[in-house]
C-alpha cells in the first residue's frame, strides 16, 4: 500500500480580485507540474458552499490526505476550511493556505499577469513542499481515570473540592493544617473578613461528609513527574520517615497570597502603627479598639494602586466591626481622592450610621505620619490639614509568599519575581491554548478578597470537571499541532523546560533510567520556539516540523532568481503586515516571497541555512515588535539564530547583510511596505552566491554547524526565559557572550568542513592537502586537527613521516 501524500490544489479566483491580475491557465499548468501535486483545480470561490462540497469531492474521488488553498487570507479562512475539512478526514496541519490575492495579485501593478503567476507558483510549490514533507501525527486519545489533587493550602481547596464532589468527582485535598487551624490564620491572608468565616466552615463540613474528597496530611511538596492522566507528586511526611506519594489523574493548585507589613517609610512600628492583619487578630484576639483609629489607605504610595480597593473594603469591614463593637471607637478611612468608594448604597447609609468617616486627601502630595497625626492636603484647596489619630493602620503589602512559589515552580507555573501568578498565554488561537489557567485559584494567582477566592476554586474546579467529562466520553484528545520529544534522542538537558512559556515540560524516565523530558499534550499551546531551541533536535513540533520548514524554504528557493528573497512572516507580525499592503491600497516589492510561521521563535537555523544552501541570495525574518512578542520572547529567539547565521556567513566569506530580521507592525503596512523595499534593494546591490563547489561545501558546512549539538546548546542557554527581565544575550552580557559564543561557531565550522572534506575524499588527507581543499591557514587546519583528534573525531596515521588524516 502505498504511503506516498496526495496533496490537492485549489486555486482561488476570487471573483477579479485575483482571476483579473493573474493569468490563471498558467499558474495551474506550473502547479500541476509540481512532483508532489495529485490533483489541482481552479473555483470562482474555494470559501462559499459550491466550493467547500468541491473541495469535499475531489478528496474523496482522489484519496487527496492534505491540500493548499490558494486565495485570500489565511487570517479570515483558514479556520473555516478547517472546521469544514474535519469529516473529510483532514485535521489542523494538513491545511495550507497562500494569499494570492493580497501577496500577489493585488500588491504587484508592475508585474504582467503571467509574472504574478510565476510568483504565485513559487509560493503554491513552497507550501506543497512543506505539506509532502509531514509526517502526519495522529491526536492520540487520553483518559483520566485517577483523582483530581488538589495542592497548595490554599482556601480555594475547599471550595474546588466541594465543586468536584457535586460533579461527582474523586478528589485529594493535600493540605498541611486542619481546618482549626486554617480558620485560625485566615485572617492572615484575608484580614476583615471573618463575617464569611462561617460559610467556610459549612464548606469545610460539606467536604468532610463527602465520599468523593480524600484528605491527606502532607508536608512540602517535593517532585511531580508525569503528564495528565497519570501525575505522580510526592510530598514530605509532616510525621517522619518516607515521603508520601500521591497518584492523580489532574492536578490543581489552590495557592493564598500572603499579607507582610509595611516598611518605615509609612511610619509602621508594630504598635501604634499597624497593618490590617494585625489589627483583625488584635480586634478579636486581645479586644475592640478605643480612641481614634485612622485606616491611611496607602496603596498608591506603595506603588500598587490596583489593591486599593482590596485595603479600602478590608478597611471597611474592621472599621465597621470596631465601631459595632465599643461605642468609644472613631473610625475615619483616609484614601486617595482617586480611589473610588467600593460601597454599596447600602453600605454606605450603614456606613453613615456608624458614624465612620470617609478623608479624601490629594494625591499629588504624600501625607506624612506624624506623632499622633497625619497632615495632608486636599484637592484645590492648598491648606494643609491634619487628622489625629491614637491608632493607625495601614494596607498589607500583599506578596506571592515563598510557599506558593515553591508550590508554582514545581507546577512549572511561570513566575516573574515581584508579579503574581495570573496565568500569561501566548496570544494563540483559542484552540492552541491549554488548559494552564484551569488549574490555579487562589490569592497568589492575583490578590483577591475571601469570596473570590473561593469561587477561583469552584471556577477551576467545573472547568477541569469538563476536561474529565471529555475523558469519559472519549472524547479527550491530544492537539494536532503539539511538541513531541523523542526520548530515544533527549539528553535531558532541561533546556526545553526552562524555554517553555506554558509549562508542559515534564521530567520522565529516559532510556537506561537517564531522566529525560516529555510534553503534556494538553498544556502545550504548539508555539515551537522550545522545539527550535533542542541542542539534540529531539523535540520537533508535531504537523509543523523543523523539516516541513526546511522542505519548504528549501522549494522556495530553489526558483529564486538572483535579486529574489525568501521572507518569513508571523501570525501577528510579518504575514499579518503583509496582508493589510493591499487592504492599504499600497505596493510591495515582488521580488519578496513570504513563507507563513506562526512565530518566528520556530524558526530553526537550519531553516535558514537550507534556503542559502538551495539557492536563496537572501533571507529575512519579519517578527512582531520587540517586547511585543505574541509568543513569549520568540522574536528574541529568532533574533539569536539570526544572529549566529550572520557569524557563520562571514566565517564563509559571504556577506553577513544576507540574512536579517525585520520587526512588522500589523497596523503599519506602510513601514512593512519600506523595510521589504530597503532589504530586497540590499539583496540586489550584491552580487548571487556562486554556486561553485567551494561556495556549496561553505553552505553545507554552514547548514551542518546549524544542527551542531554544542552550537546549540550554547546558543539555547543563552536565550531568553519566559521570567528574565536580564538574560546572558541581554545587553549588560552582549559583548561577553559574543565573543565567547563566536569563539565556538568558528572552531566548530573549521571541524565541520574538516570531517566534510575527509569524508568527500574517502582517503587520508594530509594538512598540505585540507589547507589547499577548503582554501584555509594551514597552521590553523593543523591545529583543529590535532584537537580533533585527540577527541577521536579523527583518525591520525603516519605515512612516510607525515601526519594523514580520516574520518
Amino acid at each position: 500500500m502505498s504511503t506516498a501524500p496526495k496533496v490537492g490544489v485549489f486555486l482561488c479566483e476570487c471573483g477579479d480580485k485575483i482571476k483579473g491580475n493573474v493569468d490563471m491557465g498558467l499558474l495551474a499548468q506550473k502547479v500541476v507540474e509540481t512532483p508532489d501535486v495529485a490533483f489541482c483545480k481552479t473555483m470562482p470561490y474555494p470559501c462559499l458552499k459550491p466550493g467547500i462540497a468541491g473541495i469535499k469531492k475531489a478528496i474523496a474521488d482522489a484519496g487527496l490526505d492534505r491540500i493548499v488553498i490558494a486565495g485570500c487570507s489565511r487570517r479570515l479562512m483558514m479556520k473555516k476550511f478547517e472546521n469544514e475539512m474535519k469529516d473529510s478526514g483532514l485535521d489542523v496541519g494538513q491545511i495550507a493556505m497562500v494569499n494570492l490575492r493580497d501577496h500577489v495579485a493585488l500588491v504587484h501593478p508592475g508585474l504582467e499577469p503571467a509574472q504574478r503567476a510565476e510568483k504565485g507558483a513559487r509560493l503554491v510549490k513552497s507550501s506543497v513542499a512543506d505539506l509532502a514533507a509531514m509526517v502526519p501525527g495522529l491526536r492520540f486519545q487520553i483518559s483520566i481515570e485517577k483523582p483530581v489533587l488538589i495542592m497548595g493550602d490554599g482556601i480555594a481547596t475547599y471550595a474546588a473540592a466541594q465543586q468536584f464532589a457535586r460533579h461527582g468527582v474523586e478528589s485529594i485535598m493535600a493540605l498541611s493544617l486542619d481546618d482549626e487551624e486554617e480558620i485560625r490564620l485566615l485572617h492572615e491572608k484575608y484580614p476583615g473578613e471573618r463575617q464569611n468565616f462561617g460559610r467556610v466552615r459549612n464548606i469545610m463540613k460539606a467536604v468532610e461528609e463527602s465520599p468523593l474528597v480524600q484528605r491527606i496530611t502532607v508536608g512540602d511538596p517535593i517532585a511531580k513527574n508525569g503528564k495528565t492522566g497519570n501525575y505522580s507528586v510526592s510530598f514530605e511526611n509532616p510525621e517522619g520517615g518516607a515521603p508520601i506519594a500521591v497518584e492523580a489523574g489532574l492536578i490543581m493548585a489552590c495557592l493564598d497570597g500572603e499579607m507582610e507589613s509595611p516598611g518605615p517609610e509609612f511610619g509602621h512600628n508594630g504598635d501604634s502603627v499597624i497593618c490590617q492583619s494585625e489589627a483583625d487578630e488584635h480586634l478579636w484576639t486581645v479586644g475592640p479598639y478605643k480612641g481614634n483609629v485612622v485606616f491611611w489607605i496607602n496603596d498608591v504610595e506603595a506603588g500598587t494602586p490596583e489593591f486599593a480597593h482590596l485595603s479600602m473594603r478590608g478597611a471597611w469591614s474592621l472599621g465597621r466591626a470596631m465601631v459595632e463593637r465599643s461605642d468609644k471607637c472613631n473610625v475615619t478611612i483616609f484614601h486617595n481622592q482617586d480611589t473610588p468608594l467600593p460601597l454599596s448604597a447600602e453600605e454606605r447609609r450603614i456606613s453613615r450610621k456608624l458614624g465612620i468617616q470617609w478623608v479624601a486627601y490629594d494625591g499629588k502630595i504624600c501625607p506624612t505620619v506624624q506623632a499622633r497625626n497625619l497632615t495632608y492636603l486636599v484637592k484645590d484647596d492648598g491648606l494643609e490639614r491634619e487628622l489625629p489619630w491614637d491608632q493607625l493602620i495601614l494596607s498589607p503589602v500583599r506578596v506571592v509568599g515563598r510557599h506558593a512559589i515553591d508550590v508554582a515552580s514545581l507546577l512549572n507555573l511561570d513566575h516573574k519575581e515581584g508579579r503574581f501568578l495570573r496565568a500569561y498565554h501566548a496570544q494563540v488561537r483559542p484552540e492552541n491554548v491549554g488548559r494552564k489557567e484551569a488549574i490555579l485559584a487562589g490569592s497568589a494567582a492575583y490578590p483577591c478578597d475571601l469570596s473570590q477566592a473561593l469561587a477561583q476554586g469552584r471556577r477551576a474546579a467545573i472547568k477541569v470537571s469538563e476536561t474529565i467529562d471529555l475523558s469519559k466520553d472519549g472524547k479527550l484528545f491530544s492537539p494536532a499541532i503539539v511538541s513531541v520529544i523523542d526520548l530515544e534522542k533527549c539528553i535531558g538537558c532541561g533546556q526545553c523546560e526552562e524555554l517553555c512559556e506554558c509549562g508542559a515540560i515534564q521530567v520522565v524516565e529516559g532510556i537506561g533510567g537517564a531522566f529525560g523530558r516529555a510534553v503534556d499534550p494538553l498544556i502545550c499551546t504548539g508555539g515551537g520556539t522550545g522545539a527550535a531551541a533542542c541542542p539534540e533536535q529531539a523535540m520537533y513540533l508535531q504537523n509543523a516540523s523543523t523539516i516541513q520548514r526546511e522542505a519548504a524554504a528549501g522549494a522556495l528557493a530553489k526558483e529564486l532568481a538572483p535579486g529574489e528573497v525568501v521572507a518569513f512572516g508571523c501570525t501577528w507580525g510579518g504575514y499579518a503586515a503583509a496582508d493589510n499592503v493591499a487592504k492599504s491600497g499600497l505596493t510591495m516589492d515582488p521580488r519578496l516571497h513570504m513563507i507563513y510561521v506562526p512565530c518566528v521563535g520556530q524558526i530553526d537555523a537550519t531553516v535558514m541555512a537550507k534556503a542559502l544552501l538551495d539557492g536563496a541570495n537572501g533571507v529575512i525574518l519579519f517578527g512582531c515588535v520587540p517586547e511585543e512578542c505574541h509568543h513569549s520572547f520568540g522574536v528574541d529567539h529568532g533574533w539569536s539564530r539570526v544572529n549566529m547565521l550572520k557569524k557563520l556567513l562571514a566565517l564563509a566569506g559571504f556577506d553577513r547583510k544576507r540574512i536579517a530580521l525585520a520587526h512588522a507592525d500589523f497596523n503599519n503596512p506602510e513601514g512593512f511596505v519600506k523595510t521589504v523595499a530597503g532589504y530586497t534593494e540590499i539583496i540586489a546591490g550584491m552580487d548571487p552566491i556562486e554556486r561553485t563547489p567551494q561556495n556549496l561545501e561553505k553552505l553545507h558546512a554552514i547548514y551542518d554547524t546549524a544542527k551542531n549539538s554544542r552550537v546549540r546548546l550554547l546558543l539555547s542557554a543563552a536565550l531568553r526565559r519566559p521570567w528574565e527581565s536580564v538574560y546572558r544575550g541581554a545587553q549588560r552580557h552582549a559583548l561577553e557572550y559574543d565573543q565567547e559564543f563566536a569563539g565556538v561557531l568558528a572552531e566548530e565550522f573549521a571541524q565541520t568542513r574538516l570531517t566534510r572534506a575527509l569524508k568527500a575524499q574517502g582517503e587520508p588527507q594530509t594538512i598540505k592537502d585540507l589547507a589547499v581543499h577548503l582554501d584555509a591557514d594551514k597552521d590553523y587546519i593543523a591545529e583543529m586537527l590535532m584537537e580533533m583528534a585527540s577527541e577521536g573525531k579523527v583518525n591520525m596515521i603516519h605515512k612516510q613521516r607525515k601526519a594523514h588524516f580520516m574520518v
